[in-house]
């Protein structure tokens, strides 16, 4: 999720991929709330719903292929030249240099480079950018390198043509084109789209392509960072995405870090070793967990303090076994 549902109001054009109106009717407000401002709204979903009846464009797809129909669109974006270039270039990573061993599907007959028959499995030694001197990606900002991102994007949706997205998708020909030209039209320098998903997409056995390929759509249009564009999840009934945001749920902690078991983290030593990762940005796990440890435990003293000063036997009990605890998290910090 890359925005907020209230700034689907600044969309020049939507795509709804679920039943939006019936399933998410207080975030819908947002849908309507943009076609008051002249906005056009895509529903691209097998049934005909409330949300169809709303959209400008209603586009039946058979269950299961939307990978082909975004797919479909990235192909349609490119080869029309309506992708965003200024933004493609120096806000993705389209412009950096692969390894020259590396090849796509489209050019390995369906198969990546290194893909092993015997094992099932894939050699990613060639999964690589080139690197300059200094140890940085190298770019080719004229996107025209057959080694870059881009072009190596473009050879592999390639495959994905109109005709492919009727035979695959049931979606005739004429309709897809007509939405594609709509959605990706509306997008670039002086306008924005938006996408919306919700359980439709995630669970499928290829939820997490689902997600990648309308985000890399979303990428090409300079959809993303900007107002009215994004990937929207459609999250439960009341804030499900907040509650997560605010780790009110059981299984993390604020930062989304993961609850410490009894079992597999005796200690804070072995819990760091074992849920820190040896690169990226995460490798400051220690200094944030660390970090929560010491406010929890300064705010559970406040609280101690104040439980103390109470008669009440319930209360000082309260009080011994928050002490207990914050004597071991200062111990263990």
């Amino acid at each position: 999720m890359t925005t907020n549902l209230i700034d689907i109001q600044n969309s020049d054009v939507i795509m709804a991929t679920s039943n939006m109106a019936e399933n998410h009717p207080v975030g819908f407000q947002w849908v309507m709330k943009a076609k008051e401002r002249g906005a056009k709204f895509i529903h691209v979903d097998p049934r005909f719903t409330r949300t169809s009846a709303a959209a400008d464009i209603h586009v039946p797809i058979r269950s299961g292929t939307n990978i082909a129909f975004f797919g479909g669109l990235i192909n349609y974006a490119i080869q029309n030249n309506l992708y965003f270039k200024d933004y493609v270039v120096h806000y993705t990573n389209a412009p950096y240099l692969i390894d020259p061993a590396f090849k796509t599907a489209t050019d390995g007959n369906g198969l990546f480079t290194g893909f092993d028959a015997a094992k099932g499995t894939y050699d990613r030694t060639s999964w690589k950018y080139q690197l300059d001197g200094e140890g940085n990606p190298k770019r080719d900002l004229t996107l025209k390198d057959p080694n870059s991102v881009f072009q190596l994007m473009r050879r592999h949706y390639s495959r994905y043509t109109p005709q492919m997205v009727e035979r695959v998708c049931g979606i005739p020909q004429a309709k897809f084109e007509e939405v594609a030209k709509l959605f990706c039209s509306n997008s670039g320098p002086e306008k924005t789209g938006t996408i919306t998903y919700a359980l439709n997409l995630t669970q499928h056995t290829n939820g997490v392509e689902n997600i990648r390929a309308l985000c890399m759509l979303q990428l090409l249009l300079g959809n993303i960072g900007r107002p009215g564009g994004g990937v929207t999840a459609l999250r439960g009934h009341a804030n499900v995405q907040g509650a997560t945001d605010l780790e009110l749920l059981y299984h993390e902690l604020p930062g989304y870090m993961a609850q410490p078991l009894r079992d597999a983290h005796p200690d804070l030593t072995a819990y760091l070793e074992k849920e820190t990762p040896k690169g990226g940005f995460w490798v400051n796990k220690p200094k944030f967990f660390v970090s929560l440890l010491r406010r929890s435990t300064a705010t559970r003293r406040r609280r101690t303090t104040s439980s103390a000063t109470s008669g009440c036997p319930s209360a000082r009990r309260r009080t011994r076994t928050a002490i207990s605890t914050s004597s071991w998290t200062c111990t263990t910090a």
